[in-house]
């Protein structure tokens, strides 16, 4: 049972959220191993029960046995308790642990361009968050509401990445990410806008000898 000694310190963790964590323990024949996960830092942990509903936060909904993994699907601070019962002689023991989900920011930068009218115009895109990412990026011509295309992706895996925007009309082009979700998370404040600015081709002039 020395691992799992209540009066050693706590073993902290600090994971990112939707990050799955895996606990384990050395399995001593004869022992049960239970599991409970609590936001509330003043309860006694001998005693109560935790205050996370384990169904949503344990794989498959396994909290028992000497190894578990744990999907952290909320930022925040949490203690994990490990409860070992010795059912051949009644005793029980427990080990608590300290985890820090941070928040990953969602988040979209977007890059634009400047070439001539004719040309192909590529749009790179930059995002933070754990993909797959499912996102719709949006763009306008000049100022042109009318105008305006939503474009969805589904299942893009890289975080960096280009797009391809058809013909443009020669001027300003504002091209931005307009909502992103991600493996447990959704941004639906638009991005800030990239341009792409299209000039007209150049016009070829005849030079004609000045005569005095």
């Amino acid at each position: 049972m020395a691992n799992v000694m209540a009066q050693k310190p706590l073993l902290y963790f600090e994971v990112e959220k939707c990050e799955t964590l895996e606990f384990s323990v050395h399995n001593i024949p004869g022992d049960r191993y239970t599991w409970d996960i609590y936001r509330d830092s003043t309860v006694n942990y001998a005693t109560e029960k935790g205050d996370v509903d384990p169904v949503t936060y344990f794989e498959n909904s396994n909290y028992q046995g000497p190894t578990v993994r744990i999907n952290w699907l909320d930022a925040g601070r949490y203690f994990v308790r490990l409860m070992v019962w010795d059912e051949v002689n009644c005793t029980n023991n427990l080990l608590v642990y300290l985890v820090d989900v941070r928040e990953t920011p969602l988040l979209a930068e977007l890059t634009g361009d400047s070439l001539c009218y004719g040309e192909l115009a590529v749009v790179k895109i930059v995002l933070t968050g754990r993909g797959p990412f499912d996102l719709t990026y949006t763009y306008v011509s000049n100022g042109n509401g009318a105008n305006e295309v939503n474009v969805n992706l589904v299942g893009q895996v890289e975080e960096e990445f280009t797009v391809a925007l058809p013909p443009l009309p020669v001027g300003i082009t504002e091209v931005w990410v307009q909502q992103i979700i991600d493996e447990c998370t959704e941004n639906l404040v638009p991005s800030e806008r990239a341009r792409v600015i299209i000039f007209p081709k150049p016009v070829q002039s005849r030079i004609y000898p000045v005569s005095n």
